[in-house]
């Protein structure tokens, strides 16, 4: 009977030694499968974090993009406005130089027709001060319309690069 018992103990001890080993085997189990399912959720999440990476580096490339394009046609409007400005001054030295050309002219004939020779004199000196002042002041005036004119050109310049920078800085 000892023998009978001591049979049946082994057997006991070996199903139990067998469930506990069934259950560590079911356990490691169930924790590989939590580890499997937490390096897909990592891997998933690093995919995502990446996408949404290159999505903002290709939204921030667009914005250069475009800001680079509006500072290249600011620069662009700002030398065809140069260019215009300076024909224009140039056209305007022309005229101004020949305005004082007519005015020395019409000064001369004055002078020559006055017939009293005092007259004449004191006429033609009040003439060529008058034609000198008109002159002068035709220069003058080119000139302030040449600034007036290179300032509301940079004006629009620096005006087109805020736009641009605004843009750049999402505004």
């Amino acid at each position: 009977m000892i023998a009978r018992i001591k049979a049946y103990g082994w057997q006991s001890l070996a199903l139990v030694l067998s469930g506990l080993l069934l259950w560590q085997t079911l356990r490691l189990a169930g924790a590989e499968v939590a580890a499997a399912k937490a390096q897909q959720a990592l891997a998933t999440n690093t995919a995502t974090q990446a996408q949404q990476g290159q999505a903002e580096t290709t939204k921030k490339a667009g914005a250069l993009l475009l800001h680079a394009g509006a500072q290249q046609e600011n620069t662009h409007a700002y030398t065809q406005d140069l260019h215009r400005l300076e024909a224009t001054r140039a056209a305007d030295a022309g005229r101004i130089a020949g305005l004082q050309h007519d005015m020395r002219a019409a000064a001369t004939r004055n002078a020559q027709l006055a017939g009293d020779a005092a007259a004449a004199r004191d006429l033609a000196d009040q003439h060529q001060q008058l034609a000198a002042l008109v002159a002068e002041g035709a220069g003058v005036v080119g000139e302030f319309v040449g600034l007036v004119e290179q300032r509301d050109s940079e004006v629009r310049a620096l005006q087109g690069q805020v736009a641009a920078d605004g843009v750049l800085a999402g505004r």
